[in-house]
C-alpha cells in the first residue's frame, strides 16, 4: 500500500539562446481537482453522513473505492473521463474526505456496510461496476460476496489481498526492510497532534503527516487540504490496517464470480533500490504480489490480469489511461451481454 501520492511535479528552467534567462511562467492550475473542493452528495445513513462524489449519467454506475490513505479525490484524473460514458461515484469512507466519522474507528466490514447503506439511501441503483484500489480492492470483493446481485463488473487496481499484513510478514526480511510497527506509531502520533485542531499548513508536522500536492494544485484546494487530516482520519487508518492482519476476510479472495467482467491491474514492482534489506525483499515480493493478483483474475471465467509498466502503486495517478481503458473494457462487456 502507498500514500495518497498526489506527488509534486518539477518545472524545468527554460533558458533561450540569448545570454539572459527567461522567467519560467507560472504553472497552470489543474482544474480537475476543483470539483473535490466541496462535498458531492452527503447521504444520511442514520445520524451521520457519507460523501458520494457522483458525476455523469447512464448505467451501470461505476463506484470508485480508494486505498487506505486516500478518498474520492485520488480519482481526479480518471473520474471525469469515465463520467463521459456512464455515471460514476467516488466514495469517502467515514472520517475520510467529507464523510462524517463513525462512532468508533472502522474495520473493513464497517466500510462495506457504509457503502451499501449510502448507495441505498442515496437512491443510486445497481447493479454496479466496482473499482477498488489497494485496500479498496478488498472492500469491493467483500461487497460482491455479500451482495452478488448488485455487482455487474469489477476492476481491481493493484489491490491488496485479504490478510495482506500476514502475507507481508511471511516474506524473508520484511520486518527489517519495512515493518508496520513504526507506521502505526507515527500515525497515532499524527492523530494526537490533530486533536489540537487543524494543522498549520507550513508546519513540519503537517508535511510529515499529510501528502505532498502537485505543483499545479489549485489554490482553492490547497486552502482546504489541512482540514482532511483529522484525528479521526488517522485513527481509522490505524484501525483499517489491523483488518489486514486477520484471516477473517480470506473467503472474499476465493468467492467465485462466474463470468463477471473482471480486470485486475498490477504494477512491475520497482523495488531494486534502497537498503540491502529492501533490495532482498524486492527480489521476492513482487513475484508473490503479482501471483496473488493472477489468482484473483481467475475468480471469473472472463477475468484478465494486466501488468502496467512504468507505474507506481497508484496506477490511477501514474497511468490513468490504463484505469480508464479497463473500466471501458468492463462496461463494453456488460453492455454487449445486455444486448445478446
Amino acid at each position: 500500500m502507498a500514500t495518497l501520492a498526489l506527488r509534486a511535479t518539477l518545472v524545468a528552467d527554460v533558458v533561450l539562446a540569448e545570454p539572459a534567462p527567461v522567467p519560467v511562467p507560472a504553472t497552470a492550475e489543474d482544474e480537475r481537482l476543483l470539483p473535490y473542493v466541496k462535498p458531492g452528495q452527503l447521504v444520511d445513513i442514520g445520524g451521520r453522513r457519507i460523501n458520494l462524489h457522483c458525476t455523469g449519467a447512464g448505467g451501470p454506475t461505476v463506484i470508485l473505492m480508494a486505498g487506505i490513505f486516500s478518498w474520492s479525490v485520488v480519482w481526479y484524473k480518471t473520474q471525469p473521463v469515465i463520467a463521459q460514458k456512464t455515471r460514476v461515484c467516488g466514495f469517502d469512507r467515514a472520517s475520510y474526505g467529507f464523510s462524517d466519522p463513525a462512532p468508533r474507528p472502522q474495520i473493513l466490514s464497517d466500510v462495506v456496510d457504509d457503502l451499501h447503506a449510502a448507495l441505498q439511501a442515496g437512491s443510486i441503483p445497481g447493479p454496479y461496476v466496482l473499482v477498488g484500489h489497494s485496500l479498496g480492492g478488498i472492500e469491493v470483493r467483500l461487497y460482491a460476496q455479500r451482495w452478488p446481485k448488485e455487482v455487474a463488473g469489477m476492476l481491481l487496481v493493484d489491490t491488496s489481498p485479504a490478510a495482506e499484513g500476514l502475507i507481508d510478514e511471511e516474506q524473508p526480511g520484511f520486518d527489517e526492510a519495512v515493518g508496520r510497527e513504526s507506521y502505526a506509531s507515527y500515525t497515532l502520533h499524527c492523530a494526537f497532534l490533530a486533536m489540537a485542531g487543524p494543522f498549520e499548513p507550513s508546519s513540519s508536522e503537517f508535511e510529515d503527516c499529510s501528502a505532498t500536492l502537485p505543483s499545479d494544485t489549485p489554490a482553492a484546494f490547497r486552502k482546504i487540504w489541512p482540514q482532511f487530516f483529522t484525528a479521526y482520519y488517522f485513527a481509522d487508518k490505524v484501525s483499517l490496517m489491523s483488518s489486514l492482519y486477520t484471516h477473517r476476510y480470506d473467503s472474499a479472495d476465493h468467492h467465485r464470480l462466474g463470468a463477471m467482467p473482471l480486470v485486475v491491474l498490477s504494477i512491475e514492482h520497482p523495488w531494486g533500490t534502497g537498503t540491502p534489506a529492501q533490495m532482498r525483499l524486492g527480489r521476492s515480493y513482487g513475484k508473490v504480489w503479482n501471483a496473488l493478483h493472477q489468482d484473483l483474475a481467475h475468480l471469473s471465467s472472463r477475468g484478465v490480469h494486466r501488468v502496467i509498466k512504468g507505474s507506481g502503486h497508484e496506477i490511477q495517478l501514474d497511468k490513468p489511461q490504463a484505469v480508464i481503458d479497463a473500466v471501458d473494457e468492463v462496461l463494453h462487456q456488460i453492455r454487449t451481454d445486455a444486448k445478446s
